[in-house]
């Protein structure tokens, strides 16, 4: 038997997708999806899609959720968050313990006023933190099917994986969940974790997510302040904005801090005038800063590309002259 017979005997059997559910029918009238959450008018979340909050540890990306929760359940609006539906969110919380997810339950609460001892019908808050990735997985699929809301936050969804830096284990949860936002109609936010000192949401699992939500909001932390922006928007992006806790522990807008400038730490280790192999600029970084030697490589190639030093035909490096204090000369009063 030849190639070709080999391919033909041994050819997967016929999927069971229905493939005509897949085609688009122009002839077929399809609303806009309808709109779950905005913020100062602006459509950030819809039925049938999924949306990203992403940002480092500590950058209050649960006080921003909850935020987005109260703005759902509130008849106005909470911190600019507003909807112009009506139904039940259900906050699942992957890291924190029982005591404090029933603090972030009551924060939601009390920001709009709503009474904090006892259950409501809108509301549904649970805590998997004790349970292993496939528990919980499981357990949000139960907890769907079960409550069906409009609204999903997964605060700690990579914990509903093994490893989130595994490609087809990120893929696919990233289809299940998209498959519930459209099995449920409603909308499923998750909270994910940034890689330490960047703005990319960490592991395949943050490719996998971006790439398919409909909105990603970035929160940066500065001191005391928090600024929430748009990362990715396929409707029209929201404006920066940014808020603060207050003494009652919670969330209230204010403004945006003044971006600091950047220290340039070249000029601190380099010698103005004097040219720099570039071994011996690694060895600076390393010795002066404490870097390892491939984030002193990282270093040095983007300051050159920013111009906070310059690189010359040789290879060697100096500080440009704009970064060089210059002193100029005292003048004498005597004959030369």
């Amino acid at each position: 038997m030849g190639f070709v017979d080999d391919v033909i005997m041994n050819k997967p059997e016929s999927s069971k997708i229905d493939i005509s559910a897949l085609i688009i029918d122009l002839a077929e009238h399809l609303p806009d999806p309808q709109p779950i959450v905005r913020i100062w008018g602006n459509l950030i979340a819809s039925r049938g899609n999924v949306s990203t909050v992403v940002g480092l540890a500590k950058s209050r990306k649960t006080f921003l959720t909850a935020a987005i929760a109260s703005g759902f359940l509130s008849s106005s609006d909470f911190l600019g968050f507003d909807t112009p539906a009506t139904g039940k969110i259900v906050y699942i919380d992957t890291e924190q313990s029982r005591p404090h997810v029933h603090k972030v339950a009551r924060r939601i609460l009390r920001s709009i006023d709503l009474p904090t001892d006892r259950n409501h019908d809108q509301l549904v808050v649970a805590a998997l933190r004790e349970l292993t990735p496939d528990q919980r997985r499981e357990a949000t699929g139960e907890i769907l099917r079960r409550y069906k809301p409009d609204l999903l936050i997964l605060d700690g969804v990579a914990d509903l994986c093994n490893d989130p830096n595994d490609l087809h284990e990120s893929e696919a949860l990233t289809c299940e969940l998209m498959r519930w936002s459209s099995e449920y109609d409603n909308h499923i936010l998750c909270v994910l974790h940034t890689n330490p000192g960047g703005d990319k949401a960490r592991g395949h699992l943050g490719s996998a997510l971006l790439r398919k939500s409909e909105t990603v909001m970035l929160v940066k932390a500065d001191g005391d302040t928090s600024t929430v922006g748009p990362q990715y928007c396929r409707n029209e992006p929201f404006t920066e904005f940014a808020f603060q806790i207050n003494t009652s522990g919670l969330p209230e807008l204010c403004g945006i801090p003044a971006p600091q400038p950047k220290e340039n730490v070249f000029t601190e280790i380099m010698d103005a005038g004097k040219v720099y192999a570039h071994s011996e600029l690694v060895s600076l970084l390393v010795e002066r800063i404490n870097a390892k030697e491939g984030s002193a490589k990282v270093k040095i190639s983007r300051a050159a590309k920013a111009g906070c030093i310059v690189k010359n035909q040789a290879g060697g490096y100096y500080l440009p002259i704009s970064q060089i204090e210059v002193i100029q000369p005292e003048l004498s009063d005597g004959p030369f």
